[in-house]
């Protein structure tokens, strides 16, 4: 049975991935985020980190945002040092402990699309999640179970060609700098 882990400093959150054989080596490169994300995570309640199997979990609201018959897809990210992080999938937010998938959705469009919350319309939000247990993109090495929400959102004023955004999030260690999107045929 898992149990949860708690670190007082980044350095001991450190230390313990690689006392877990989680080789660091490849954070903060390509898509990988870094050990200070992850920190962040743990510290905003977005994430929390349980073992035995060192697991990080995280509640991920994503969001279909439709044009017609097609969806809006975030093609890549684009950190404040240039680097390029491939994404490939909808608007995605983490969630925050007592927060709603509709709530965290909205945030998400605020800080990702930079559309004010009274122009956005929740259309459907999904109240049980999907489960899936998988190495993370966004942490090499360490696995991490996602508990998925969807929510459907109006958002009007979207451009109908391919554009980009700047991210607008308030956390400390925030570290993408613009967001690429693109509408995409809808595929269920």
């Amino acid at each position: 049975m898992s149990n949860p882990v708690s670190f007082e400093t980044i350095d001991q959150l450190m230390h313990w991935l690689e006392s877990q054989a989680i080789d660091l080596q490849s954070w903060n490169r390509g898509g990988a985020k870094s050990v200070e994300n992850l920190w962040q995570e743990l510290v905003s309640g977005e994430a929390v980190i349980q073992s035995p199997p060192p697991m990080r979990i995280v509640s991920v609201v994503h969001i279909i945002i439709r044009q017609g018959a097609k969806i809006l897809i975030e093609e890549k990210q684009e950190y404040h040092s240039g680097r390029i992080r491939r994404r490939g999938i909808p608007p995605a937010e983490k969630m925050k402990p007592g927060e709603s998938a509709a709530a965290a959705a909205i945030r998400g469009i605020e800080e990702e699309l930079g559309v004010d919350s009274p122009e956005v319309k929740i259309l459907k939000s999904a109240q049980q999640p999907r489960q899936a247990t998988r190495d993370s993109q966004s942490y090499p090495g360490l696995l991490t179970q996602y508990w998925l929400y969807e929510v459907e959102a109006e958002v009007p004023g979207l451009p109908d060609e391919p554009f980009s955004t700047i991210e607008t999030s308030k956390t400390p260690a925030a570290q993408i700098r613009k967001h690429y999107w693109h509408w995409q045929p809808w595929q269920p």
